[in-house]
């Protein structure tokens, strides 16, 4: 029998698979880390994790996300590292045979848990590193002594020759230290990944939206990273007035938050449906029809301009951002000029 790798064998199974291929499964809303930038933070406390899914019950979704037919599957959080029962749960989601990516700050990540994805690996584990000085990182964590602790992290994982991957989330309080941040990223041979778009909190709070790179530092950074390093505005999309531009009309991926709910996006989180009371399938005809045939209303600020189809808001941006996901972020409106007239130039 030919052998193939297990990297190769994921991605080709990953394009051939057209409907429901990703499950981005959040196992807590839980981190270490009080980042001041993080969407999920404000669920970041005792009160929203208390009932949060129990062992079994999360056996009992990845045994029908299985029973879909989905292969690859994100734990994500939060910190999915921070839940006692993390390397149960991975063991039986290992055992079943999903392609599994962890998102992780590194900081709850013990020598057990490395040395045990060391002998049974994930496809990837992607940490989001955004300082390499004690004072940029824990002055973005608002934790202190949380740098020394992700540093052992990151070390742990290359030790053991875990997949990696590192991203940075530009925000003013890094801005000045991507050089620093990409050469100790590149020092590892590994891509430096920055990202610099930055999100309203899950129930509305806008603080996060503070720490944006203005629109011209943002150009400017754009402009300075290869193709494909950043998100940003590189070309334009074909002008419609379709409300949702994205993969959502795709059912590409399937999102469930810490108490087994699934909803349509990363930011639109109502309506919900609790997947250990329903199938998959039932909930996402449900949810499709909310975006398949939506278009801006003619009142909406958004409706025919002129720059949209250079814009980065989409709904679930301007949701959380504004209370409405047809409204205009003014933010996103400025980015979407500035790449326009660069375009013309």
């Amino acid at each position: 029998m030919k052998e193939i790798q297990y990297r190769t064998f994921s991605l080709d199974t990953h394009l051939k698979n057209k409907r429901h291929n990703v499950c981005q499964f959040e196992l807590t809303f839980g981190c270490g880390l009080h980042c001041k930038h993080c969407y999920t933070e404000c669920y970041n406390t005792p009160e929203y994790r208390k009932d949060e899914l129990k062992t079994d019950e999360v056996k009992r979704i990845l045994d029908r996300i299985f029973d879909e037919g989905i292969l690859w599957l994100c734990f994500t959080g939060g910190d999915p590292l921070m839940r006692e029962d993390f390397l149960e749960i991975y063991s039986y989601a290992k055992g079943k045979g999903f392609i599994i990516t962890i998102f992780t700050s590194a900081y709850s990540l013990t020598e057990e848990i490395a040395q045990y994805l060391e002998k049974r690996p994930p496809f990837v584990v992607e940490v989001t590193l955004n300082g390499v000085t004690k004072d940029v990182y824990e002055a973005i964590s608002q934790v202190q002594g949380s740098f020394d602790r992700v540093m052992n992290g990151v070390r742990s994982i290359l030790s053991a020759r875990i997949p990696l991957k590192i991203k940075t989330q530009v925000t003013t309080d890094n801005l000045v230290h991507l050089p620093q941040i990409k050469e100790f990223v590149e020092g590892f041979g590994l891509q430096f990944r920055p990202d610099d778009i930055l999100y309203a909190r899950l129930n509305g709070d806008v603080s996060p939206c503070s720490l944006r790179i203005s629109p011209d530092q943002f150009m400017h950074l754009h402009n300075k990273v290869e193709e494909g390093g950043i998100c940003g505005p590189t070309s334009s999309r074909e002008h419609t007035n379709d409300l949702f531009r994205c993969a959502i009309a795709g059912r590409n991926c399937v999102y469930i938050d810490p108490h087994g709910k699934m909803f349509l996006c990363t930011l639109i989180r109502e309506p919900s449906y609790n997947v250990l009371k329903d199938d998959i399938e039932r909930i996402s005809n449900r949810l499709l029809p909310l975006v398949h045939g939506k278009e801006l209303t003619a009142g909406s600020q958004c409706y025919d301009c002129e720059a949209r189809e250079y814009c980065l808001s989409c709904p679930g941006r301007a949701l959380v951002e504004t209370g409405a996901m047809d409204n205009p972020v003014t933010y996103y409106c400025e980015l979407a000029k500035r790449a326009k007239k660069q375009t013309l130039v």
